[in-house]
């Protein structure tokens, strides 16, 4: 494993007594959490907040992590860093009015001093009013994207909007064989799927259905709550809102050992003669760089929203 700090590369300098690295998306940013040795030789260094760190092992790398937190604790050393500087968690308010997602995007990464990124969904997809509410823009944009059916992805300082049905078409990036009661894997199937959702306001309304799902399951009506100032945007946001739930109701988690090709929302296909065969977004990995495991915790493809 190789430790970069600050744009150099001090794996020789340092002794690592473990490195776990959370890779995820959708209303949660990346993270690093590693514990050195060698206490009295970091302080040397003068570690400081949003400071720059990666590590690296056989092909992958964390991307870059931003200290935020410094731990010094009985000759031991640890570091918390997340994808997100520090200075992007900043809480506050504003309001967007007939503001592409492009634009908005593009205004919370200045402000956050990060670049951004689209992938997968329109980019000039008008939207006629939204606010900011007391919220850092990770937790803005993450807000504004899961109505519009889309992940945000925080990665190597920049936002990405990810769309979960351009992820969901990608080639599969590994094809796994699980059986019945294989050691390291838990597949979960409950709570609440929706049949239907109707978004309705004094200017709007729309209703998504889930066609996968019997007539006799819950429908949800979201009356007055959403900025919606037409039909067109009311469809779309039921749609996500929708998407968003129903995707909950089904987990898969693996372990396995350390598997570099996981990542946040890769495609994986599931073969075998258990529930869980079929295909599955990865939704957050958990790599241990130390004794080299990756646990990886996958929701199942929905392609039946209309």
């Amino acid at each position: 494993m190789e430790v970069y700090y600050q744009g150099t590369d001090i794996t020789d300098m340092v002794r690592v007594n473990s490195c776990i690295v959370r890779d995820t998306a959708g209303g949660r940013c990346d993270s690093l959490e590693i514990e050195f040795g060698n206490a009295a030789g970091w302080y040397s260094w003068g570690p400081e907040e949003d400071n720059k760190i990666i590590v690296a092992h056989s092909g992958y790398d964390s991307g870059i992590m931003y200290v935020n937190k410094i731990l010094p604790e009985d000759g031991k050393f640890r570091i918390l860093a997340t994808s997100l500087p520090c200075r992007a968690r900043s809480k506050a308010n504003a309001s967007f009015i007939n503001r592409t997602i492009e634009e908005i995007m593009r205004a919370c990464a200045a402000v956050s001093g990060m670049d951004y990124q689209i992938i997968g969904i329109d980019p000039q997809i008008v939207i006629p009013y939204i606010e900011r509410n007391d919220e850092g823009c990770a937790a803005f944009l993450d807000r504004l994207l899961t109505l519009e059916s889309a992940a945000l992805k925080c990665l190597d300082g920049k936002f990405m909007a990810i769309g979960y049905e351009y992820a969901q078409d990608r080639t599969t990036s590994q094809i796994v064989t699980l059986s019945a009661n294989q050691e390291g894997t838990k597949y979960r199937r409950d709570g609440t799927s929706y049949k239907k959702l109707t978004i309705k306001t004094p200017y709007a309304c729309a209703t998504a259905k889930d066609e996968a799902v019997a007539e006799s399951h819950m429908q949800l009506v979201i009356s007055g709550t959403l900025p919606v100032m037409n039909d067109i945007q009311a469809g779309r946001w039921a749609r996500g809102k929708l998407f968003s739930l129903n995707r909950q109701c089904e987990s898969l988690v693996m372990g396995n050992t350390f598997n570099a090709g996981l990542t946040a929302m890769t495609r994986i296909d599931i073969d075998g003669d258990t529930d869980a065969t079929g295909e599955w977004i990865v939704d957050e990995v958990e790599h241990d760089m130390i004794n080299l495991t990756t646990t990886a915790t996958m929701r199942r493809c929905i392609w039946s929203i209309r």
